[in-house]
């Protein structure tokens, strides 16, 4: 008896990997099959389409960055070392999910419905996370937000240009450089 879910996701896997090494554009459904060891036409009893394999390694990643964030978050005690914990793990583990980072930010990807929804919860979740943490912090009386989701969206585009400017070849980065960016963001540029 096939157990159905198990198969899916070693094709999973196996397509994670062929993907992250040639990207969307390049992979082919021959080539996940190959590497799994099954006929072509057995993959689309799992899957309908490349796109939908690649809808479930994104999905995958995405679950993966979501249990490194929250883990990382736990072990902080402020909202500060939230913040900080968040901000880091979100950049070392986008380095790591090379598929999950092709979803949010190839150009030619817009073009998937399941890609601009999935981007859409993606950012929406991000907010949610970030409001949350700095929610926390206004009760605690640490940030004086006067509007959380407005600067949760603000602290969000930041870290976006962030990331392009780490992922377009200055990949030398440290957690120095997130500590200043969190800098400015917590105390801003004006002096006191």
């Amino acid at each position: 008896m096939i157990d159905v879910e198990k198969t899916k996701s070693e094709i999973v896997e196996i397509a994670r990997e062929i993907f992250a090494k040639f990207g969307f554009k390049k992979t082919t459904m021959d080539e996940i099959a190959k590497a799994i060891k099954k006929a072509k036409s057995s993959l689309y009893y799992y899957f309908q389409s490349k796109e939908e394999v690649f809808q479930a390694v994104i999905e995958q990643e995405a679950d993966l960055l979501r249990e490194k964030i929250e883990k990382a978050m736990s072990q902080e005690d402020t909202p500060q070392g939230k913040l900080r914990a968040y901000v880091i793990t979100r950049m070392k583990a986008l380095r790591q999910l090379a598929n999950f980072y092709s979803a949010l930010k190839d150009e030619y990807l817009e073009n998937f419905k399941f890609i601009e929804k999935f981007r859409r919860k993606y950012d929406e979740e991000e907010i949610q996370t970030i409001s949350k943490i700095l929610s926390d912090g206004v009760k605690r009386g640490v940030f004086n937000v006067k509007d959380v989701e407005m600067t949760a969206l603000a602290i969000l585009i930041a870290l976006k240009g962030f990331e392009s400017w780490i992922f377009q070849g200055n990949i030398r980065w440290s957690e120095k450089d997130i500590d200043n960016l969190l800098d400015v963001l917590f105390y801003g540029i004006v002096k006191k």
